[in-house]
């Protein structure tokens, strides 16, 4: 099975806007569920959408205007979908 593709925009605007939260809460899920066989974490300069951040996509889905505190909750529902769980 292919990894999920997390990829997290760490440009400054998206960075200063959430996306420092959001990437402690993406790496310590992904290691407290010792996750790193099903998901492929990247970061990203910019996605270019800077006025639509902090922006993140999961398995090519883009999320825009994300709140840390659910970008956990993003990742468990594609991996649930993965998984044939939703």
């Amino acid at each position: 099975m292919d990894k999920i593709k997390v990829e997290l925009c760490m440009g400054s605007s998206c960075f200063a806007r959430g996306n420092s939260q959001a990437l402690m809460n993406l790496e310590s899920y992904i290691q407290e569920h010792h996750l790193e066989d099903e998901v492929e974490f990247e970061g990203h300069l910019c996605l270019n959408a800077c006025s639509d951040g902090p922006n993140l996509s999961i398995d090519g889905v883009r999320y825009q205007h994300v709140d840390s505190n659910v970008v956990t909750d993003l990742l468990e529902k594609a991996l649930a979908k993965r998984r044939g769980e939703a």
